[in-house]
C-alpha cells in the first residue's frame, strides 16, 4: 500500500518562460499585421527583421502574412489580406509589383502520392515561384508552386496560376489562361 501513495516520478512542469515569450509573440505579431498603412514603415521592419528581404519603397498594407523565404522587390506593393509563403525553396517578387487583396502565393503543396499514409503527415513538395517586374496580379489569385510569371504580365481577378505566365500577357480563369497580350 505505501508504494502506492509514492509518486511513481515527478511530473513535468511546462516550460511557464516559453509559453509567456510564444503567447507575447503571437501578440506583438497580431499588433504589427493589424497597424494602418500610415504605419507601413513599422511593418516592413517587422518583416525585415524575420528574414523578408524588402527593396526601398515597398508597401505592405494590414493583415498580410509573409513567411518563409521572401524576396520584395523596390516599388512593389502587397495589398491586405494577403498570404506569402515562401517555406525553403522562396517567393521571388520583382520591382512595380502589385499584388491586389486576397492573393495567396504558395511555394509549396502538400504530398499525396502515398496512399497508405496521411496527407497531412507527406511530406511538402516545394519549387520556387518568381514574380518578375511590372507585374499585376488581380484580387483574390492563387499562385501555385514553381509558377514564373513573366515581366509586364497581368492575372485578372479570381485566377488560379499553375503554369508559367509569358511576359507581357493576360491571363485569368481557373484556371489561367492567355486572354490578350499587353
Amino acid at each position: 500500500m505505501e508504494s502506492e501513495l509514492k509518486p511513481t516520478g515527478a511530473k513535468k512542469r511546462p516550460n511557464v518562460v516559453a509559453w509567456v515569450v510564444a503567447v507575447l509573440s503571437g501578440i506583438w505579431r497580431e499588433f504589427i499585421l493589424a497597424l494602418p498603412i500610415e504605419l507601413n514603415r513599422v511593418r516592413l521592419l517587422y518583416y525585415g527583421r524575420r528574414g523578408v528581404v524588402l527593396g526601398g519603397r515597398v508597401a505592405i498594407s494590414p493583415n498580410v502574412r509573409l513567411t518563409g523565404n521572401i524576396e520584395v522587390g523596390e516599388g512593389s506593393s502587397i495589398a491586405q489580406n494577403c498570404t506569402i509563403s515562401g517555406e525553403t525553396a522562396g517567393v521571388s517578387i520583382g520591382r512595380h509589383v502589385m499584388l491586389a487583396p486576397n492573393v495567396v502565393v504558395v511555394a509549396f503543396d502538400h504530398g499525396f502520392a502515398d496512399l497508405e499514409v496521411p496527407m497531412a503527415h507527406q511530406a511538402n513538395e516545394e519549387s520556387k515561384v518568381i514574380i518578375e517586374d511590372d507585374v499585376w496580379i488581380g484580387a483574390n489569385v492563387t499562385i501555385a508552386k514553381g509558377v514564373t510569371i513573366g515581366s509586364g504580365s497581368i492575372v485578372g481577378a479570381n485566377s488560379f496560376v499553375n503554369r508559367d505566365v509569358p511576359a507581357e500577357t493576360i491571363v485569368a480563369g481557373v484556371p489561367a489562361v492567355l486572354v490578350g497580350r499587353r
